[in-house]
């Protein structure tokens, strides 16, 4: 009996080769007859029928290529925004640090021209908020006792020309923050005194309930020589009485105001103050620590 496994591998294997003869005899035969030019018509034929799906193909991969290059550039857009806003960002925060230098560095210059022109040791503060307490004229300042504040001390400031004045004294005192009277406060009383040539005329400059914001000057003596223009500033003379009193720590020749007039009151004068500085466009102020030695 045949072995049939040997059967069908033979039979396989002439199957195989007789496949492999046919395309090899196609391939000749296809050969030949490109070579003598009759499949020419037949290529062209072919090549204008497939050239329409090439072009598609080939502009639909320029598409591709325009597309995966336009999104690689608003990839490259969207960071360079990104970078550039943060760069803006940057910018604007510079200029706000170097306002803010500006800004000190011009406090600074001020103090140290205050300090080289009087006999002061002063610390700087802005003014957080000013406010009107049972009808007190008062502004709070951002040091406190931490810093060496102590109440009585005086509270000057500049405002465009005018010269560095009194604005008010320091009243209550917090760790971190002070309160600041203000002397148009009804209740603020300051000892002052007018210089005359070789004469000085003393009195008490106090706050007024006048809107226009004046300042009285009271105590002085009927032929007191004072007249309007006159300068006033402080007298110092609450130190004499004992350092414990308020206002204790205000130093003389702090300039206060000008004499706008002078009126009698019984025996003596009174006098109307207009203040160098409205406390209410002062934003800085200094505090008198002390006197330089």
């Amino acid at each position: 009996m045949r072995d049939r496994s040997s059967f069908r591998t033979g039979g396989g294997y002439r199957g195989s080769s007789w496949v492999f003869g046919v395309m090899l005899f196609v391939a000749l035969l296809l050969f030949l007859l490109d070579y003598q030019g009759v499949l020419t018509p037949v290529r062209l034929y072919i090549t204008s029928q497939a050239a329409p799906l090439l072009n598609v193909l080939q502009r639909s991969n320029m598409m591709v290529e325009d597309w995966w290059g336009g999104t690689q550039d608003v990839r490259q857009l969207l960071a360079e925004r990104d970078a550039l806003q943060k760069e803006n960002s940057d910018l604007k925060a510079q200029i706000i640090r170097m306002s803010q230098l500006e800004l000190e560095n011009a406090r600074l210059r001020a103090q140290v021209r205050i300090e080289a022109d009087t006999p002061w040791v002063l610390v700087g503060t802005e003014i957080s908020v000013q406010a009107q307490v049972d009808g007190r004229q008062q502004a709070i300042v951002g040091i406190g006792s931490a810093d060496g504040i102590v109440p009585g001390m005086a509270v000057v400031a500049r405002y465009q020309s005018s010269p560095p004045s009194l604005i008010g004294v320091v009243d209550e005192v917090g760790e971190h923050s002070a309160t600041v009277l203000l002397i148009r406060d009804f209740s603020s009383m300051v000892s002052a005194q007018v210089y005359r040539g070789d004469t000085v005329v003393r009195g008490i400059v106090r706050g007024t309930v006048e809107p226009d914001g004046l300042l009285e000057m009271l105590e002085i003596e009927r032929d007191g020589a004072i007249e309007a223009g006159d300068t006033v500033v402080t007298a110092g003379l609450t130190r004499l009485f004992g350092a414990s009193l308020p206002n204790a720590a205000i130093p003389a020749d702090i300039p206060v105001g000008v004499v706008r007039a002078v009126r009698m009151d019984g025996r003596s004068k009174v006098v109307d103050v207009q203040p160098f500085i409205d406390a209410e466009m002062v934003r800085y102020v200094w505090i008198i620590q002390s006197e330089a030695e």
